[in-house]
């Protein structure tokens, strides 16, 4: 079966977080076929196969996506669907990958991970970090295009901040707390200070709002959900100013994911630097989102990277696509960066 066929299949395949099951099973089909060894599919719904000895490189794609269906299709080189870019083209990628380089003689360690909930609760890498002896690398699958190499994440604090009041008649609203027109207060007062999207400083995003149940009622609870970014270089004081605007409301942290940076001068990173060189002039970015490399990178403690095709700037849109050549070049990367790594 060729790349296309095999990316089609893919995401053909509608796999939102907690619906992995049948894209789990076509995954693992995959590997088998490719000759992994003894691919698993665990309690998370991870796909795993854990090949070879010696120095080990963990390789580490996400089979979810965000939801929202996508007519799959075939366009000349372009595959259209939910998952294209973000990214099932990056997992295809890094399964290809390996398997050329074993083909070509690479006999080390391989960690091969189809992660579960990367989109949602990362429960996938937390299961990973639990139960299999940690690599001396990992290489995550994400878009960036081919000829980039992704160095960092920001880190992440999901945050709920609530409000609660006795209802009282709408046209006497004035007179009490609303708890939807308190927290849009709340939110105002955040968005000032957080309401960017530089990399280098604290952003806030406002996510999720609820509040009220009749039209002439006032609400009696009210809620809303914050998604907080903030790079390596901050600390966490940022969330001494949330408590601070919320006043009367009440905050509870419900996750949070630490930044995280790689060495910019790792072997992994010169590996990869060394195989992209032969296509393009390779890049090194830091991107303001937050992935599952953060949690293995700061637990494992080892040299990380995210790499992968396609343009991130079509991530979780209704326009996922992605040429096939590009990742044609991210397979041939790859293999040669990890045989690159072996030799060192």
């Amino acid at each position: 079966m060729n790349i296309k066929d095999m990316l089609y299949n893919l995401v053909s395949v509608y796999s939102p977080s907690g619906r992995e099951d049948e894209i789990s099973k076509l995954i693992r089909d995959y590997l088998i076929d490719l000759d992994f060894e003894d691919p698993i599919i665990d309690r998370a719904k991870n796909v795993v196969s854990d090949n070879g000895s010696g120095k080990s490189i963990l390789l580490c794609g996400h089979e979810d996506t965000v939801p929202g269906y996508i007519n799959p299709a075939i366009n000349g080189d372009y595959i259209y669907g939910r998952g294209a870019v973000d990214a099932k083209a990056s997992l295809l990628a890094l399964m290809l990958g390996a398997h050329k380089a074993m083909k070509d003689g690479f006999n080390k360690r391989i960690l091969f991970v189809a992660a579960a909930g990367e989109e949602s609760t990362s429960k996938g890498i937390n299961e990973i970090i639990k139960n299999y002896k940690k690599t001396d690398y990992a290489i995550f699958g994400e878009p960036g295009n081919y000829n980039n190499i992704t160095c960092g994440y920001r880190g992440r604090v999901l945050i709920k901040i609530s409000m609660s009041s006795e209802t009282h008649h709408a046209s006497a609203s004035n007179l009490y707390d609303n708890p939807v027109s308190y927290l849009i207060d709340v939110w105002n007062k955040i968005k000032e200070l957080y309401g960017n999207s530089e990399f280098e400083k604290v952003s806030a995003a406002i996510t999720k709002f609820s509040g009220g149940k009749y039209h002439n009622v006032t609400p009696e609870n009210a809620y809303m959900y914050l998604d907080i970014r903030y790079p390596a270089s901050e600390s966490e004081e940022f969330l001494d100013n949330i408590y601070k605007l919320a006043g009367k409301a009440s905050v509870k942290v419900i996750s949070r994911v630490p930044p995280y940076i790689s060495n910019f001068k790792s072997d992994l990173i010169t590996s990869f630097k060394a195989a992209i060189s032969k296509y393009s002039k390779p890049g090194l970015i830091i991107k303001s989102g937050t992935g599952d490399m953060n949690i293995l990178g700061s637990k494992w403690n080892i040299p990380c990277i995210t790499y992968g095709p396609g343009d991130t700037k079509l991530s979780h849109t209704s326009n996922e696509v992605i040429n096939v050549n590009e990742i044609e070049k991210s397979i041939e990367i790859i293999a040669r960066a990890i045989q690159h790594l072996a030799s060192l």
